[in-house]
């Protein structure tokens, strides 16, 4: 399967037949694209928000809009945003990626209106700090060190967290949650 580029319709129709050539139909989509530059506000250029909102936001929107209408015509589907506990409560570095974040949580809610009478179930997992081969050297140094004392937890996430809530929420056993945010964070909002 070739790599699609999120920001692009074109590129989207034609990974999508491609998947329907492979698969028959599409399910379980999963909006898990995304990129981030961090740093103060004062310091965010006109060219990474628009960067930021295509592929955070703007991507997502395309994907699912081209994935809607194969999933009405197979009696429904379920769609899964990856969005980010930034985009609940915002953060100092991050103003950007955190408001592309919230457009998604907001996305999912409209996407779920839409979906309920097509037996389309929306929801999304808005992850805190989690480990992976991204942001195993940051979660080393001070940096995200901090990001991780601030939960009551005082560890990171690991990726098993979010792919089990993935799991549950792309499984016909789950019937109905839709046009909702879960948010395995390790309890970032409660730590002092």
């Amino acid at each position: 399967m070739n790599r699609v580029e999120v920001t692009k319709r074109e590129s989207i129709k034609h990974w999508l037949k491609q998947i329907s050539v492979a698969e028959g139909q599409i399910d379980v989509l999963v909006n898990n694209a995304g990129i981030n530059r961090a740093g103060p506000l004062d310091t965010v250029t006109e060219e990474d928000w628009d960067d930021i909102m295509a592929v955070n936001l703007k991507g997502p929107f395309l994907v699912s809009q081209e994935v809607l209408p194969m999933m009405v015509g197979t009696g429904g589907g379920r769609i899964i945003n990856i969005a980010s506990v930034s985009g609940l409560y915002g953060g100092p570095t991050t103003a950007h990626y955190a408001a592309s974040k919230a457009g998604l949580i907001s996305l999912t809610q409209v996407l779920a209106r839409w979906g309920a009478d097509h037996n389309i179930f929306v929801n999304s997992i808005s992850p805190g700090i989690i480990e992976t081969d991204l942001t195993r050297e940051e979660l080393r140094t001070g940096g995200g060190k901090n990001v991780v004392g601030l939960t009551l937890l005082k560890r990171p996430g690991q990726v098993e967290d979010v792919a089990s809530i993935a799991v549950m929420l792309a499984s016909d056993e789950q019937n109905y949650m839709t046009g909702q945010t879960i948010s395995p964070n390790g309890g970032s909002y409660f730590a002092d």
